[in-house]
């Protein structure tokens, strides 16, 4: 093809017609000018269906993730005010102690629970550590993404600090007036539990500072509640946003 670009060009040269030759190499600019640009269509265009390719895969792998982050916020939802329930019939206890403990009662005095609330962040996490976010064309979508790690961290802190207050503070009072016996089913430890103090169940009821705690532990159980509620909330708008681009 080449060759036969120089023929002519070489014929126009020898016959004195520059005029039709600027024309034609006019025009021999504007084909390679136009393969140019066709051939960079081209490559936007596969580089796009590769982007979107790689956009529904992230798409899918987060909605899979928010899927189980609404199903630990739902259980956990669930499962706090029952066992606020419990820290709640601990202070109604205490205020009529004289009226005897059952042993359902004296079950509850020294619960400690507390819930903690698994949540599954590894394909947003690597999407925003990589310039995985760049592809997402939705920008509502994008900047809930970037939002969410900061809604969920400061669960995580609140329940942390729950944790910490129910491990650190509430368990050694309720180990300080709860004896052994409680712990020990093996008969070879018959004589043992004999000679242990009995738990005193009362005189927890009675203790100042146990009775705070559990007030303090009610109080953080509310705020965990009311966090696990709003981000609930946010992960099911973000994940209603992924199904219909999804679908799309």
């Amino acid at each position: 093809m080449i060759p036969f670009f120089r023929k002519i060009r070489k014929e126009m040269a020898d016959d004195n017609r520059p005029l039709k030759y600027m024309r034609y190499a006019v025009g021999e600019i504007l084909l390679v000018v136009i393969g140019i640009l066709i051939a960079l269509q081209i490559n936007n265009w596969n580089e796009d269906r590769k982007e979107r390719k790689t956009e529904r895969q992230l798409r899918i792998s987060l909605s899979e993730d928010f899927k189980s982050n609404l199903f630990n916020l739902e259980n956990s939802i669930k499962k706090i005010p029952i066992i606020n329930e419990r820290y709640s019939l601990v202070l109604e206890y205490a205020g009529n102690i004289d009226n005897g403990l059952t042993q359902e009662m004296k079950d509850t005095i020294i619960s400690t629970s507390f819930v903690l609330t698994t949540l599954v962040d590894g394909a947003l996490i690597s999407a925003l550590n990589s310039n995985k976010m760049e592809i997402i064309r939705n920008d509502t979508l994008k900047r809930w993404l970037t939002k969410y790690p900061s809604y969920s961290e400061h669960l995580k802190k609140l329940e942390n600090d729950l944790m910490d207050y129910v491990k650190d503070i509430q368990r050694p009072i309720v180990r300080s007036y709860v004896s052994l016996d409680l712990l020990i089913e093996e008969p070879r430890f018959d004589k043992l539990k004999q000679t242990l103090p009995k738990s005193d169940y009362e005189g927890l009821l009675r203790n100042r500072e146990y009775l705070n705690v559990v007030m303090g532990i009610r109080s953080i159980n509310n705020a965990q509640l009311n966090n696990c509620r709003d981000l609930h909330w946010v992960t099911n708008e973000i994940n209603e946003i992924i199904k219909r681009e999804i679908s799309d």
